[in-house]
């Protein structure tokens, strides 16, 4: 008997040793759903947000998908957005640092089906709708997309706007400050002031080590080429870098990493000839060229870098696709670890897709997960693999984890369909520039004994509220559209006041007011 049990035991602790060494990787999340992936962050839990974007039919996106696994892949919950009847996409999210979950995309409910406006909200630790932000323009061309937001160390946010209104073939990339409701405060325009710069696009805004922003993307400028914009935190231009190294006929850029403070690195793709090409990009902080490096070699039939992730001080691993043969749907979906002058490490091939991983990340015990969304049997599926440096399927990790400890409940599975509140019919031409944000309310005469003239930018739901010392309200009237206004102050009693501006009941702006 004891001879049994003990036969028993170890057939026990050799099945629980195979199935914790096991490999299950890849997984694929969504299978027959029709899901494209857009980002995935590591969650405070050691678990996994993946933010995606589902089809009803295969050309027309209806849902917003945010999807939450454990260590080793396997879902626990997720939460859908939209009700199938109108455009929902998302483009991509971050966790801020208290652990919500900034998210931008589009959503077409506030236009009609086949129309988009920009979208920017904010999830809690529950994976439930803080606030969302919608900046429409009614009877716009359609094709407004909110492309990525970041947290600002200060407060507040700064999201990306691809396309903006009516002006499609002039304001192609403009930042919206966002204050910590989700507000849109002030807007700035990009790529103004150069006439030779058309088309272009932003596909990555990042904040640097010294809080300016990176936008990046292409231009024609002529032709094809890299493009970069550094900002202030004001949003106004340091300067632009048009990558015009003569030998690289055309490209554009996917990710951007800044590495040793003040040295960017960049993906995308690099055209030598009449083929674009896998390519690595290094420049400095101050818009000046450094190299750039095509990682296969100029004799491939196609091909371009996507997702880009820092491993140590001299790794980066990279995804990209190549092809030798001009067939469109033939072509190798790969990762690799390089060094930092693009010389591939170590590579791996994932599927045979012409499309590039759609993302990679490092975990907190060094290892590589990457995502990708392929067309392989008969609809897109997300697939997600977890590796070591030597790009090897990681085991299966036994650790007893709780997740999602920050959400005082269980979190459950469920389908929402967005109401964006007090934000949701925002037009875009009502939301300040810079310019007009930074100085939105001016009173005049002031210090003022009878009358005041008040202004401030034209729009609707705007109040102006004056309170004296005591923090009472003396007076408070509803501002008309044209945002001037005649106020009698006569019957008030000399002193110091604080004038407010409020749009749609939030605050905006205050300056002091002197009656005497």
């Amino acid at each position: 008997m004891k001879q049994l049990q003990r036969l028993v035991l170890l057939s026990f602790f050799i099945v629980y040793h195979v199935f914790m060494t096991a490999q299950n990787w890849p997984v694929i999340i969504g299978d027959n759903i029709s899901t494209n992936n857009s980002s995935i962050i590591e969650d405070y839990d050691k678990g996994f947000l993946l933010c995606n974007w589902n089809h009803k039919s295969p050309t027309f996106t209806h849902y917003g998908w945010i999807v939450k696994t454990d260590i080793n892949g396997n879902i626990l919950w997720d939460k859908t957005f939209g009700d199938g009847n109108y455009s929902m996409s998302f483009s991509g999210a971050t966790r801020t640092t208290n652990n919500d979950v900034l998210i931008s995309g589009s959503i077409g409910k506030y236009d009609n089906t086949y129309k988009k406006d920009p979208l920017f909200m904010k999830l809690n630790a529950c994976g439930e709708v803080e606030w969302c932000t919608v900046l429409h323009k009614a009877g716009s061309i359609g094709k407004d997309y909110g492309t990525g937001v970041i947290e600002l160390p200060g407060g507040g946010y700064i999201g990306m706007i691809k396309y903006y209104g009516y002006q499609i073939q002039t304001i192609r990339i403009s930042l919206v400050k966002l204050d910590a409701h989700g507000v849109p405060l002030w807007v700035k325009h990009l790529a103004q002031e150069d006439t030779t710069v058309f088309n272009e696009e932003g596909y990555e805004l990042i904040l640097t080590s010294n809080s300016n922003y990176l936008v990046a993307g292409h231009c024609l400028c002529p032709g094809r080429r890299p493009y970069f914009i550094m900002t202030d935190e004001d949003g106004e231009e340091l300067w632009s870098l048009k990558w015009d190294n003569q030998n690289l006929h055309s490209g554009s850029i996917e990710q951007i990493i800044e590495k040793d403070n003040g040295v960017f690195y960049a993906s995308g793709g690099g055209k030598y000839g009449y083929y674009t090409h896998p390519a690595l990009y290094k420049f400095d902080a101050g818009g000046n060229e450094i190299y750039h490096h095509l990682l296969l070699g100029d004799t491939l039939r196609g091909g371009g870098a996507g997702p880009l992730a820092l491993i140590n001080d001299t790794t980066f691993a990279i995804g990209y696709n190549w092809g030798t043969n001009p067939n469109p749907n033939y072509g190798n979906s790969e990762i690799a670890t390089i060094d930092t002058l693009g010389n591939i490490i170590n590579k791996r091939l994932l599927v045979e897709q012409t499309l590039e991983p759609a993302n990679i990340i490092t975990t907190f015990d060094g290892k590589i997960v990457v995502t990708g969304h392929y067309h392989l049997d008969g609809n897109w599926d997300t697939y997600m693999w977890k590796m070591n440096k030597q790009l090897e399927d990681d085991s299966v990790n036994g650790e007893i984890i709780a997740y999602d400890t920050l959400c005082p409940y269980q979190i459950t599975s469920d389908t929402t369909d967005l109401t964006c509140g007090v934000y949701t019919n925002v037009d875009i031409d009502e939301i300040p520039t810079k310019g007009e944000y930074e100085n939105p309310l001016k009173v005049f005469p002031n210090p003022a004994s009878d009358n005041i003239q008040i202004e401030v930018c034209p729009g609707k739901n705007q109040k102006i509220r004056i309170v004296d010392f005591t923090g009472s309200i003396v007076l408070e009237t509803t501002l008309p559209e044209t945002g001037k206004l005649t106020v009698d102050i006569s019957s008030q009693l000399d002193g110091i006041y604080l004038m407010s501006l409020l749009h749609k009941g939030i605050y905006v702006s205050s300056i002091k007011l002197l009656i005497k």
